[in-house]
């Protein structure tokens, strides 16, 4: 199956390259750059394209459009043209394919304290600003689906893996010598979505029988994580040394960023950052479970001792975190 990926040279644009790839799927990699990584070159056909602009047909099976502006700091108005133009730009060229899978994001809701199901994402939410255009971006989706085109959407909570530039180098903020600075009470819990459980989750999807027009599901590992504690196995393992974690209330996490506005944790821990590992953060995934008969394979356990051994590839994590624009395609496949 031709398959097109849009956002390949992000992290999970790449990692969902490599996963089809090794299935067997022809890819065709989307991006923004120019020239992009060997590696990536090495198991794609690769189209430069800036999907803020008009695009050319994309001739393929199945479209993944994994692209996005993800900041929680950028402008409005940046947002709303990397997120909604751009989707409808993707949309518009991906009409001659089979199946249009857009990556959303769980940025969509205000959580509470039960896990939150699908429909309960609202624009009239206090969401943040990339949250209202990861949710407008959806509406786009769900609009004028071509009588031979089926469409999903997943909306993944804080993904991470190999590859990942975003939730590791925050975590890498919060050491402090030989502690880890845990803005999150010891109770706290979260979904995470490892990388390779959405291109898991698509390819059941392509599998399925029967597709409705339009599916949206939750995604994420199989249960929650206590959030102290994965951050403490994480960033250990990959130190290789052992932290002691060090509790930091949110009003004094909010104090420290106030008064060092340009420390390394003040680039990396937004407010919305804040707010959302204040409090528990769960996805109900009973629907994709039920649906697509969804067990996901991954979770941080099971993979952490790999995340490790890809970050000191670099040489150590100081490295890392200087060559985070090549994270995503440091894998050799």
């Amino acid at each position: 199956m031709k398959i097109a990926i849009t956002g390949a040279n992000g992290f999970v644009g790449a990692a969902l390259c490599r996963y089809f790839y090794k299935r067997g799927h022809e890819i065709i990699a989307i991006g923004n750059q120019e020239k992009p990584n060997q590696n990536l070159l090495k198991i794609a056909q690769y189209i430069p394209a800036d999907i803020t602009g008009t695009m050319d047909l994309i001739e393929a099976d199945v479209c993944i459009h994994a692209a996005a502006l993800a900041s929680d700091t950028d402008n409005y108005k940046n947002l709303i043209l990397s997120n909604v133009e751009g989707t409808l730009n993707v949309v518009e060229a991906a009409k001659n394919c089979r199946l249009f899978i857009h990556i959303s994001s769980s940025s969509v809701y205000q959580f509470k304290t039960l896990p939150v199901k699908e429909d309960e994402a609202c624009i009239q939410s206090d969401l943040s600003d990339y949250g209202e255009t990861k949710l407008l971006a959806e509406d786009i989706v769900e609009l004028e689906i071509p009588v031979h085109q089926k469409r999903l959407i997943l909306r993944p909570r804080a993904i991470y893996g190999v590859g990942d530039r975003v939730l590791l180098p925050r975590l890498l903020s919060l050491v402090k010598g030989k502690f880890l600075l845990c803005p999150f009470k010891s109770n706290t819990q979260g979904s995470l979505t490892h990388v390779d459980n959405v291109g898991y989750a698509i390819e059941l999807y392509m599998e399925q029988k029967n597709q409705p027009k339009l599916q949206i599901f939750n995604i994420t590992d199989e249960k929650p994580y206590l959030l102290r504690e994965l951050a403490l196995e994480c960033i250990s393992a990959v130190e290789k040394r052992k932290l002691v974690p060090l509790s930091l209330p949110e009003s004094l996490m909010k104090a420290f960023l106030f008064l060092n506005p340009r420390s390394r944790i003040g680039d990396m821990i937004s407010k919305p950052v804040l707010k959302s590992i204040g409090s528990n953060s769960i996805l109900d995934i009973s629907r994709i479970k039920e649906e697509l008969k969804y067990r996901p394979p991954k979770n941080f356990h099971n993979s952490c001792e790999d995340i490790a051994v890809w970050v000191h590839s670099f040489g150590s994590s100081k490295k890392y975190l200087k060559r985070l624009s090549d994270a995503p395609w440091s894998i050799n496949t």
